[in-house]
């Protein structure tokens, strides 16, 4: 642990009158806990979008294999352009550019 990270975190463990453990848990359970609230937020704000947006209408199979198929067409555009940009960072990298 970093010299100073270990000084913020032994100084705030003695304004709680907790021990240097006790404290790394808090803060720990406390991130995560912010963490969490905020997800259900996200949750939330999706689940009020699809209450909101009217009543549901069942796909057909031919939408639902044109859907799917404009899903994997994403998913291979995002890996190929992917692909491009780690070749070029490796390319600069290798002639010393970066």
């Amino acid at each position: 642990m970093p010299a100073g990270l270990y000084r913020r975190l032994q100084s705030a463990a003695a304004e709680h009158f907790r021990n240097l453990n006790q404290e790394a848990q808090s803060r720990l359970s406390r991130s995560f806990d912010a963490e969490d609230a905020k997800m259900s937020a996200v949750h939330a704000r999706w689940v009020h979008e699809a209450l909101s947006s009217g009543p549901s209408t069942p796909l057909k199979a031919a939408e639902l294999d044109q859907s799917f198929a404009r899903g994997i067409a994403r998913a291979k555009n995002r890996k190929t352009a992917k692909a491009a940009w780690r070749k070029g960072r490796w390319t600069c990298y290798e002639s010393g550019m970066a």
